[in-house]
């Protein structure tokens, strides 16, 4: 139907012209760099070659973007203007050398680097003539330029072939047929563009599916990743001042081998425990939880019998903060064991340090799952996942059998029922290491309603807000939160794996919400209230139960102190510690970083003392919390 337009035909094959040069590219890749690289399925290979592809057309389709502005100017555009042509023809040639280059670059930068070109290229412009002698002497540059010269010739023709369209008798179109054209052709492009028929549009983290660096390579599309990267072209770590700081950091942490130069963290920790009575390991990510909500710590709207039961069984450390605000952050401190206090975007979303350790790939006999209501493509959390957790089994979404109800997917309630059935399915001689990322409690706070025993409640604002509740709606969606954990442990004490598990509940981080009276005053003023959240670990394995633990700990060290629990030997080169391990006089601290992008406050809290300063240093403040 297309070519019953010029302008229409014009444009798609303008398209497939650039698709096919960028095509010729990626096959180039392959063939230059395949012999280097690691072993992989064919599966893997063809999943990396279609990932491939889709950033490819994006990208053949944004660069033609302004022919479809050259072709719906009134009374002078591609069909009736000589002139319009010809600034399309400049364009394209201008668009096809700057391809060339750019992939020439690309090739030549993965060749000595083993990566695809990002922003940090830019480094070597700052010695553009020890750069450009390097280049001279280590490739063939009249050979590279020779060919590049055939191709900008072979392409140019490809070109000149597809303008002939626009010089054609146009046919006579039906206004229907015209508004039916417009239609497809914008859906063509609009899908083309998002990359996937998913919630989120297709990320340079899809191509991060493996841990082989090549296939990954070969996913990626180079001038596409290099811009995903140029907004954190800006560092966010001063190596200097760390080194100049790392005595201090090195002595809180006890490290054997001090070593300033390369930064040494290392902690090794050996267990003798035997691999047939380790337990499993499940780690509940309670969405939007501050410790303000809880019943255990003061709060009289009892919101939450149901984690209260639980702590009356278990530990609670009631002074546990997370480093900074945000779910995404959350998700990267809890996987890597350092604070994510990237000021550009999340450290998730950064290409550039994608890569990172984690004290998960200790649990080397364990069966690994991570288990969400929503979609992974969400702040790049499926690629960073999938690139440093090894084995990792991811269920999201779309693997979920349950209706979806909102915006992040099905209900806290139908999460925890599937994620016990896949809990029962595992293999009882192999333990499970497992992570449930809830969602529900969270705007626009959707309740279903087929939820049995659950029924909402009603209450005054005044009430609500003395409590530290902004709204009825925040406080029947934090009961149904705590409902679903209460149901999801009447099935699991019913199962075999219950009495082998130990429990690790935290919340990603609290909200902006009134002064809660049953709060000290600090909690409030000082801004504590989003950083303040619960950290309760619960199993029948426990040696002491109903312990309150009022130590200052931090999100950091959820990992190490999970693996101290499991009993496995483990390398810890985080800012966590095993908790369960801490001497009775031993001083902990936790980090907490303020929400202002433009002056961010960085705070230290202490037992008694919480100090804050601005990041530069200036308007530093120490807080008495007990005057």
């Amino acid at each position: 139907m297309f070519y019953l337009s010029r302008r229409i035909n014009f444009i798609f094959r303008n398209i497939l012209t650039f698709f096919l040069l960028l095509i010729i590219f990626r096959i180039s890749f392959f063939l230059f760099f395949n012999s280097t690289s690691e072993s992989y399925t064919f599966l893997t290979l063809i999943k990396a070659i279609f990932i491939g592809i889709k950033f490819d057309l994006r990208l053949a389709v944004m660069i033609s973007l302004p022919h479809f502005i050259l072709s719906v100017i009134p009374y002078v555009n591609l069909t009736n203007s000589y002139l319009v042509k010809q600034l399309s023809k400049i364009y394209n040639y201008i668009a096809i050398i700057f391809l060339l280059l750019f992939y020439s670059v690309d090739f030549g930068h993965y060749s000595y680097l083993g990566r695809r070109v990002d922003i940090s290229v830019i480094g070597f412009l700052e010695n553009p003539s020890i750069s450009s002698q390097m280049i001279w002497e280590s490739y063939p540059v009249i050979l590279i330029l020779f060919i590049l010269s055939l191709v900008f010739v072979a392409f140019k023709y490809l070109f000149e072939l597809t303008y002939k369209i626009l010089i054609r008798n146009q046919q006579v179109i039906s206004i229907r047929k015209r508004i039916l054209l417009v239609c497809i052709n914008s859906l063509i492009i609009l899908f083309s563009l998002w990359g996937t028929i998913k919630q989120y549009p297709l990320r340079w983290s899809d191509a991060f599916f493996t841990n082989n660096s090549f296939i990954s390579a070969l996913g990626l599309n180079p001038l596409l990743y290099y811009n995903d990267t140029r907004r954190f072209a800006k560092d966010d770590f001063d190596i200097l001042r760390t080194k100049k700081y790392y005595p201090q950091l090195s002595n809180y942490f006890s490290i054997s081998r001090p070593d300033s130069i390369n930064l040494n963290y290392s902690r090794s920790f050996s267990s003798s425990t035997n691999k047939n009575s380790q337990p499993n390991i499940i780690i509940i990510f309670l969405e939007s939880v501050g410790a303000n909500r809880l019943s255990a710590i003061g709060n009289p709207l009892n919101a939450t019998p149901n984690l209260d039961k639980i702590i009356n069984d278990g530990i609670l450390f009631s002074r546990f903060y997370v480093p900074f605000i945000g779910t995404a952050r959350s998700v990267f401190t809890m996987v890597t064991g350092i604070p994510d206090v990237a000021r550009v975007k999340t450290s998730s979303r950064n290409p550039r340090i994608n890569k990172q350790y984690s004290i998960i790939n200790d649990f080397q006999n364990y069966e690994k799952h991570y288990i969400m209501g929503g979609s992974a493509g969400w702040a790049n959390i499926r690629g960073f996942l999938q690139l440093n957790i090894d084995d990792l089994t991811i269920t999201e979404l779309d693997d979920l059998e349950s209706p979806r109800l909102d915006v992040w997917g099905v209900s806290d309630h139908d999460l925890f029922k599937e994620s016990h059935q896949i809990f029962k399915n595992i293999d009882s001689d192999k333990p499970f290491f497992a992570i449930i990322q809830t969602a529900t409690n969270h705007r626009p706070y959707s309740i279903p309603n087929d939820v049995k025993g659950f029924e909402i409640q009603n209450l005054s604002k005044d009430e609500l807000s003395r409590a530290g509740f902004n709204s009825l709606d925040q406080y029947n969606a934090m009961r149904l939160l705590d409902h679903a954990v209460g149901e999801y442990f009447s099935y699991a004490k019913s199962s075999s794996y219950f009495e082998n598990t130990v429990f690790f509940l935290f919340g990603d981080h609290g909200t902006s919400d009134p002064w809660a009276e049953h709060m000290p005053l600090s909690d409030y003023e000082l801004l504590l209230r989003s950083y303040h959240v619960p950290f309760i670990i619960y199993g029948n394995r426990l040696k002491q139960k109903g312990i309150i633990r009022n130590e200052v700990s931090m999100l950091p060290d959820l990992m190490p102190t999970a693996a101290g629990f499991a009993g496995i030997s483990y390398h810890n080169q985080t800012l966590g510690q095993d908790l369960m391990s801490l001497k009775k006089d031993q001083d902990s601290y936790a980090l907490i970083v303020g929400k202002d992008r433009g002056f961010p406050t960085i705070g230290i809290m202490g037992n008694q003392f919480y100090l804050t300063m601005y990041h530069d240093g200036t308007n530093i403040k120490l807080y008495d919390l007990k005057s």
